[in-house]
């Protein structure tokens, strides 16, 4: 098909009308769909009145690609429909050059006559309006589907679209997206020339509102179905969709259906009602099976449709049979689903029943189907030393990515007994500990933060490579780690030194382990270092003993630095096999509480960490005035941090904490106590005060502003010495320090800047001179000047003394500089100055002749000192010049 010039066909347009395109176009939509690479297929359908016009049959249409590139496409189908309308189809393929956003477009100068709500300003009709329909592609690799797109497909053509006076109107474009795109729908005015929408009220108006009306014109955002509730008058209608593509949270496209809809009135017929359908959600696998049906108080004929993508699949798609039936049908709709049907969205199925009658109406009723992951089974938890093997049985979905593994240490769980509401693993206490890929990977070894006592519950669900689709959460196994090796309980800080510490190191005997398995004598090797996830140094072991129950369970570390840093510490049990000594296990790690200080005004904060296998609960801190001690119980905290005030500045205190803590093993012993290093600090008084509230009294006739502000020791704080005000000339520059006062009582200043009041401040309180801490600067306050200058309206220059000269009266204030120029009554400039006093003795600039009596023009430039900086006011007028002489 030859390709034409988009403007060059136009003109064509414009100069054939009669010959080429006497179609009356009633509406129609652009869709279309993916080839390959960035090819598409394009598809105009049209719902035309036909009558007896030979010439509305259009062989071939126009399209606009949307990337300066167009063409000629043909008709490939027509259908007659009643009342003498007719559906066009035509089609043409384009491929794009990379990819991009694009509108593509097809115009007609007219659209049909008669239209109420589409008009031209008043004069005219609606077939002086070019009729336009759009639609947008997007073509973007990012987006999903490999940037692919297909529009929405529409499974009825609304031509002829009827509806009656006072009775309500509802239509549904049963819109499909073949590529499960979520679709949204609104309501927008109609496009015309150069595919732009027709402006609202000036050329469209939604047509509820037309001659006053006060009724609703609605569409429902998810469904798509439009009502207006009831027409009030009867003529024909336009009224526009524009159906939206949603991808991943993004936009992919959309298309605009141009439709048009006769109101008639004496209307003797009623709308179909539809029993309501179900929402449904089901397991992968499961049918699903119900009966839609609908009835008639007219016994008009009715036929009852259904849309949706699971009607559309290619492979097992749902099966509804249309139906007819004279004031009531019913078909049933069933779908044997499969796990290619799981999706994180559901499916929406829209069923729409149609009658005979004139008009015609229908009803429309939508349902969603959610599709979900089938549970996996056989999860078996069970424990293996320190550790907690996970197992399942593999999914039944072929499609399945791989597993997720969530883990709790709550056994007294609430799941729901599906998922099709929210699981709430979360509010159950599980986290997710690990993600396997792969369908057949169904074991997972649990290594982290295992803790002997305490049982571990966990629950596995599939996850699959669809959104964010997980499959409902399995059947909940628990596992509790037995005691097969040492159990850690103390590391305790004996003497705190940079290089002659001491910590104290004890563990609990493995009392479940089989000793014919592992038969004695036994012996205990202790790993020592500096990072919780790396102890690996070996510093001692205890002597061999022949019964598990004779073996030493403690050990001292001397020499190591527990001054500036925490210490870590694992055990090792060993078991003799024919002379060799072999591992039987070994303990979690576990480090001594390890404090820091922060001083402050009166106080010491302190905060500690530890990394332990056991659970502290309760931390005791113990005090002294010196390293030595002694030391006495503070204070108690359930944190990790403590304050201690009141305190004098300056002076040494010293801390360790004592935490105690707990297995729920009750063959370890509790409550388990260990101790930090010993930390020394001073209070230093490092906290600024509350900032001041500060005010201002601004007198422009003094030129001074009066600055007034309140005594925190008064409200906030007790040790305010001294205050900074800060100020700056221009609004939003950066203060500057103008003055300190040193008594905390000097709460008020008096200030002007060489005569000026305008500009903004803010006042700083400021403690002891020791410390010297600023607060926050206060609010800020402005003040603006108030300029004032004024010319007058006569003056004399006869030398007697009085009106010599034409000059600002005075007093004027908060003037930088003027410019000033003075005409005669022939727009003459005579004389121009800058300086504000102006001081014109009435004589030419030029000549120095005094100019004769009369009435002079000034422009006059007055440049102001404003708070924002320099201001221009602009002043023009006249004055009357009076003298006993002149001269020219």
């Amino acid at each position: 098909m030859q390709k034409l010039n988009k403007y060059l066909l136009l003109f064509i347009i414009g100069l054939f009308p009669i010959l080429s395109f006497a179609t009356h176009n009633r509406g129609g939509e652009i869709t279309y769909t993916h080839i390959s690479g960035f090819t598409y297929e394009f598809t105009i359908t049209t719902c035309t009145d036909v009558g007896d016009d030979a010439q509305a049959n259009r062989d071939e249409l126009f399209i606009d690609y949307g990337d300066g590139e167009g063409d000629t496409i043909p008709r490939v189908s027509e259908t007659l429909l009643p009342l003498d309308h007719k559906k066009s189809v035509y089609t043409g393929q384009h491929t794009y050059s990379s990819p991009g956003s694009y509108i593509i477009c097809m115009e007609d100068p007219n659209r049909n006559g008669g239209i109420i709500n589409i008009y031209t300003g008043g004069a005219g009709n609606s077939d002086d309006v070019v009729f336009s329909i759009q639609s947008k592609l997007i073509i973007d690799p990012f987006a999903g589907n490999s940037g692919a797109n297909n529009s929405v497909v529409f499974n009825d053509c609304p031509c002829p679209a009827q509806a009656c006076v006072g009775q309500q109107y509802c239509y549904n474009n049963l819109a499909v997206d073949i590529d499960d795109d979520s679709l949204s729908y609104a309501l927008v005015a109609p496009f015309g020339e150069n595919c732009t929408q027709l402006p609202v009220p000036t050329m469209y108006q939604f047509p509820h509102l037309v001659n006053g009306g006060t009724n609703t014109f609605t569409i429902d955002p998810v469904t798509g179905t439009m009502c207006w509730d009831s027409p009030n008058m009867a003529g024909e209608f336009n009224y526009t969709i524009k159906v939206t593509e949603w991808r991943n949270g993004a936009i992919v496209g959309y298309v605009i259906r141009d439709v048009q809809l006769t109101i008639i009135s004496g209307c003797n017929n009623d709308s179909p009602v539809l029993s309501p359908a179900p929402d449904i959600c089901v397991v992968a696998g499961d049918p699903i099976e119900f009966t839609v049906s609908a009835t008639d108080v007219n016994t008009n004929v009715l036929t009852l449709t259904a849309s949706g993508l699971p009607l559309s699949l290619n492979n097992a798609p749902a099966v509804f049979d249309d139906a007819t039936g004279a004031g009531s049908v019913s078909s049933i709709f069933s779908w044997n689903t499969s796990c290619d049907n799981i999706k994180d969205t559901p499916y929406q199925i829209l069923f729409s029943v149609e009658d005979n009658g004139i008009p015609q109406f229908a009803d429309n009723v939508a349902t969603q189907i959610t599709i979900i992951p089938p549970q996996i089974t056989g999860v078996s938890a069970n424990p293996i030393g320190n550790n907690v093997s996970v197992t399942w049985d593999p999914s039944d979905c072929n499609n399945t990515e791989g597993y997720r593994i969530y883990r709790s240490t709550n056994q007294s769980l609430n799941l729901p007994a599906d998922c099709c509401s929210d699981p709430n693993l979360s509010g159950n206490g599980f986290t997710e500990i690990g993600e396997i890929f792969g369908i057949n990977n169904t074991s997972f070894i649990d290594n982290e933060g295992l803790t002997l006592g305490l049982s571990y519950c966990y629950v596995v669900r599939a996850f699959y490579d669809i959104g964010q689709v997980e499959s409902c959460p399995s059947d909940t196994s628990c596992a509790r780690l037995k005691k097969e090796v040492p159990v850690i309980t103390h590391v305790s800080v004996i003497q705190t030194n940079a290089s002659a510490g001491i910590d104290s190191i004890m563990w609990s005997k493995p009392i479940e382990m089989d000793t014919t398995q592992y038969p004695g004598p036994y012996l205990y090797k202790v790993y020592h270092g500096l990072n919780v996830n790396n102890v690996n140094t070996f510093i001692g072991q205890t002597l061999p003993t022949n019964s598990l129950f004779d073996s030493d369970t403690s050990f001292t570390h001397f020499q190591i630095n527990t001054n500036s840093q925490a210490n870590y510490y694992r055990v090792e049990l060993f078991y003799d096999s024919l002379g060799t000594s072999l591992l039987v296990g070994t303990s979690n790690n576990g480090g001594s509480v390890f404090i820091n200080t922060i001083p402050n005004d009166n106080q010491i904060t302190l905060y500690w960490n530890e990394d332990v296998p056991w659970v502290n609960t309760t931390y005791n801190i113990y005090r002294a005035n010196n390293f030595s001690g002694p030391f006495s119980l503070v204070g108690t905290s359930t944190t990790q941090s403590f304050a201690d005030t009141g305190l004098v500045n300056g002076s040494q205190y010293c801390y360790y904490v004592q935490s105690q803590g707990y297995y729920t093993s009750s063959s370890i012993i509790s409550p388990i106590l260990n101790l930090s290093q010993i930390a020394c600090d001073s209070p230093v008084d490092l906290t600024p005060p509350c900032p001041p509230e500060l005010s201002i009294n601004g007198n422009c006739e003094i030129g001074e502003n009066t600055l007034t502000w309140t005594n925190p020791n008064n409200l906030c704080a007790d040790d305010v010495m001294s205050y900074n005000l800060y100020y700056t000339p221009i609004e939003g520059n950066e203060m500057v320090l103008i003055e300190t006062f040193d008594n905390s009582l000097d709460t008020t200043f008096a200030h002007n800047d060489n005569g000026s009041v305008a500009g903004c401040y803010t006042v700083t309180a400021v403690d002891s001179l020791q410390y010297g801490n600023e607060s926050d600067s206060s609010n800020v306050v402005c003040f603006d000047n108030c300029p004032s200058y004024w010319l007058p309206n006569v003056f004399s220059p006869n030398g007697d003394g009085i009106n010599d000269l034409f000059s600002a009266l005075v007093p004027y204030n908060y003037v930088e500089s003027i410019s000033i120029q003075i005409y005669n009554r022939w727009g003459q400039l005579i004389f121009e100055t800058t300086n504000p006093d102006v001081n014109w003795d009435g004589t030419h600039m030029k000549s120095a002749m005094t100019v004769p009596d009369g009435v002079y023009y000034y422009l006059c430039t007055v440049n102001t000192i404003r708070l924002t900086g320099i201001e221009s006011i602009f002043l023009k007028g006249f004055f009357h010049l009076f003298s006993q002489g002149g001269g020219n």
